[in-house]
């Protein structure tokens, strides 16, 4: 198993004696950071808290629980903090060791120093499936982490759960050989929670099914990140528009903006205020598509509607659906042009 960081991913290392730094430093040969000293300890740890993704830290327990334990919020925002003596003996996953990462990063950790990691997370000890690891493992956007202690306690009481999802995942189906997890096609998603004869907790993984509430029945959900929109808009557009719009659009689609991958639109108004705040207040990246491409398409043939006053303003004949369609890898176009007051938005989706 790889050892180096993920791209993107930043680790800080703390230590606050000499044996601590010469550990620190060769973790950090392999798995990359930066290192901090004594000095300013406090204040420094308390600042990467929130601008790192990675805490390892070289000391007692106790120390780094009474730093940082004000600074708490939630598990879905938190970094990975991982607890280790200076000798490397042991690497304890002590926050977020889920959607943190820190489960992975102690045992990271013990590799490179030859220890022992310690996690206590219950459906790790008792190697069951769990769905917030699997949701960040594959993309996926959970939608109520709320639920997701429900489903966890199902199977760790060895409990079957139902997933409902079209798509295909080895972890699934080994967990189905198991006889942990019932797998079923969301076309059949309302006869087995509505008139099914059993009350099995549900994990639906689909970028906007949702079902009808029951209180008696537990629902996951899991969005894939796998719908990409395209953005044209007049000069100086507001941001909340250009939002609604968006919203509006999925809404009318029946999806869930977690689904949203990424917000496409032409160099000429990539650096409109409105499209930068709106892709800013989705958390999603700005893909922004070249017009060269956009001239290569055969719109007639992909039934894109082509619009001569657009391509007097921009110089081609179509910005939101054509940018959706190329960001999306060329996919399944949803919806063609939507039009707003001064805005258009269109859907693609990753095939």
């Amino acid at each position: 198993m790889d050892d180096k960081k993920r791209p993107g991913e930043t680790t800080a290392y703390f230590y606050l004696t000499d044996q601590g730094m010469a550990l620190a430093q060769r973790l950090a040969a392999v798995h990359p950071g930066d290192l901090f000293g004594k000095e300013n300890f406090k204040d420094r740890l308390k600042k990467a808290f929130t601008e790192y993704d990675n805490l390892v830290c070289i000391m007692a327990c106790g120390i780094v629980v009474r730093i940082l334990a004000p600074l708490i919020d939630h598990k879905t925002k938190d970094p990975a903090v991982v607890v280790m003596d200076q000798k490397g003996d042991f690497a304890i996953s002590l926050l977020s060791g889920h959607l943190g990462g820190a489960n992975a990063l102690a045992a990271q950790m013990a590799r490179i120093s030859g220890g022992q990691a310690v996690i206590t997370t219950a459906t790790d000890v008792a190697s069951r499936l769990s769905f917030d690891c699997f949701a960040k493992d594959h993309g996926l956007a959970i939608e109520n982490i709320s639920s997701l202690k429900f489903i966890s306690s199902a199977l760790l009481s060895d409990k079957k759960v139902r997933v409902i999802t079209d798509l295909s995942f080895p972890e699934l189906e080994k967990a189905r050989d198991q006889g942990l997890v019932d797998i079923c096609p969301t076309g059949d998603a309302v006869s087995h929670t509505q008139d099914g004869p059993d009350d099995l907790p549900l994990v639906v993984i689909h970028e906007g099914l949702t079902l009808s509430p029951n209180q008696d029945r537990p629902v996951l959900y899991l969005r894939p990140r796998t719908i990409c929109a395209g953005i044209g808009c007049k000069r100086g557009m507001d941001g909340d528009a250009i939002y609604e719009s968006l919203l509006d659009c999925l809404k009318e689609k029946g999806l869930s903006p977690l689904s949203l991958s990424c917000l496409a639109t032409i160099p000429l108004k990539a650096d409109e205020p409105g499209v930068i705040q709106t892709a800013k207040k989705l958390h999603i990246p700005l893909t922004v598509i070249d017009p060269e491409d956009i001239a290569a398409l055969d719109l007639e043939a992909l039934n894109i509607s082509p619009s001569d006053f657009v391509a007097s303003q921009t110089g081609v004949l179509s910005v939101s659906t054509a940018s959706a369609y190329l960001a999306s890898g060329r996919g399944e176009i949803l919806v063609d042009k939507k039009k707003y007051k001064g805005i258009t938005v269109a859907l693609a989706k990753r095939m």
